[in-house]
């Protein structure tokens, strides 16, 4: 009676806090201290922690509190300094197995070794999960074996999940799919099955990294040289995506309709060589290749070094010939994207030119024609006028453009029309004077 445990998951108001406050004037009945332990503490109210901080301040001597919480982080600066934080980590499946051997012995239970080491690997280093799966499997009232334990977990023996790995690391998807059907038939749950498959391939990871002088196996001697001897037929890479693999399809079969499809598509995906062309799939199998190497190497066949090889080690690539250039627009082309461009940048210098007549180009001058004593021609000679025409041009694709404006009937504009008039002829020459009409020879475009 002077030990209270208290919800703080349903108990977290600020009520409670002072109910609490009440009860701690009583000293204890029978025993030296009085004890009351807050069981997920963090989950009180900020009222609720502000009422219990003055009484953590100064307690009566009598008094105990065990505050206890899985998420510290969410626990008041002022409540933290105020106590004494004491940390648990998950504990060791030798700790673990020994601690249920002491409570089987007093409860005058029979149970063998192999079971408990079983029931310790199932709780992942929980001591409260370990007693559970206990004392289910001691409800039956029998001798505890390790069969019995697998039933009440719906696992698998160990045999069918050496029997699985071997089966991924030949690659043999139909032996796989044969057990498969056997954990379907023999009622084993998919999820757990998964679960242990992935734990298995873990320590096979740990005992090709590691060697058998380790204690990530969490074996005896002889189980650790087994699991090398069976880890020497993976490469690194292939066990980190198998792991991968069954921690996708464990969390799958939560959701899934059918959990057997889930188990298959996993178990065949795990015998697969990967043929996509990711970095993943590559070096998987560069890890294939090179522990056959070894083993080649171990057994005493040479393997012939390669004749010539880049000093990089990456195979040398052809050489690619120098792009070419693009060839330049026509000048016609380009004229017309320049005044596109001013039309949309420079719209009344668009206007301007749009009205007179393009008079050609030639040696890298585009040029326009517009009466001497005009306003045209005033205003295209403007200096402002012309670096606009001109950047419009190098922008169409002129690498070099120029830009005049020639007064009809000046010498200069009768060069442009003889000019003109030679293309035609030899025009005409090409293509056969009867096949060629002249509509304007105004606009006709050098």
């Amino acid at each position: 009676m002077d030990v209270v445990e208290i919800d703080a998951a349903s108990n977290n108001g600020v009520d409670e806090i002072r109910d609490l406050r009440e009860k701690i004037k009583y000293p204890p009945a029978l025993t030296k201290y009085k004890v009351y332990i807050i069981d997920e503490v963090h989950m009180l109210s900020t009222g609720a922690f502000n009422a219990l901080l003055k009484t953590l301040e100064e307690p009566p001597a009598y008094m105990v509190f065990i505050l206890a919480t899985t998420e510290p982080q969410k626990i008041p600066a002022t409540i933290l300094s105020r106590c004494q934080r004491f940390d648990f980590g998950r504990l060791t499946e030798a700790e673990i197995t020994g601690r249920l051997r002491e409570a089987v012995d007093k409860a005058q239970v029979e149970a063998d070794d192999g079971a408990l080491i079983t029931i310790a690997e199932a709780a992942e280093g929980g001591m409260r999960d370990a007693f559970s799966l206990l004392d289910l499997c001691m409800g039956a009232g029998e001798r505890i074996t390790e069969d019995s334990v697998r039933r009440a977990r719906g696992a698998a023996d160990r045999e069918t999940l050496r029997e699985m790995c071997l089966c991924i690391q030949r690659h043999d998807g139909a032996a796989g799919m044969r057990l498969v059907d056997k954990v379907m038939r023999e009622g084993w749950d998919v999820q757990v099955f998964l679960k242990d498959l992935g734990a298995r391939l873990r320590k096979l990871a740990a005992a090709l990294l590691c060697g058998p002088d380790t204690e990530l196996h969490k074996t005896g001697d002889a189980g650790a040289k087994a699991l090398c001897e069976e880890a020497s037929g993976f490469s690194v890479g292939r066990l980190l995506r198998l792991i991968d693999l069954m921690m996708k399809a464990e969390g799958d079969t939560r959701w899934a309709a059918s959990p057997r499809s889930v188990l298959e598509v996993a178990v065949l995906s795990a015998c697969e060589t990967p043929a996509g062309a990711d970095a993943k799939a590559l070096a998987e199998r560069l890890g294939e290749m090179e522990r056959t190497l070894n083993a080649l190497k171990a057994g005493g066949i040479p393997i012939p070094a390669p004749t010539s090889a880049p000093a990089s080690g990456i195979a040398a690539q052809p050489e690619t010939p120098p792009p070419r250039p693009k060839p330049k627009p026509k000048e016609n082309d380009i004229w017309k994207n320049a005044k596109k461009a001013l039309k949309k940048e420079h719209p009344n210098v668009f206007a301007l030119i749009d009205t007179l007549p393009f008079a050609g180009f030639r040696d890298g001058t585009y040029c326009v024609t517009a009466p001497k004593n005009g306003s045209m021609f005033q205003l295209l000679g403007r200096q402002e006028i012309v670096p606009l025409v001109t950047e419009a041009l190098r922008n169409a694709g002129e690498p070099d453009p120029k830009f005049s404006i020639l007064a009809e009937n000046s010498a200069e504009s009768r060069e442009w029309e003889k000019f003109t008039e030679n293309n035609v002829e030899m025009l005409a020459e090409a293509v056969g004077r009867e096949n060629l009409i002249v509509i304007d020879k105004s606009n006709i475009k050098p």
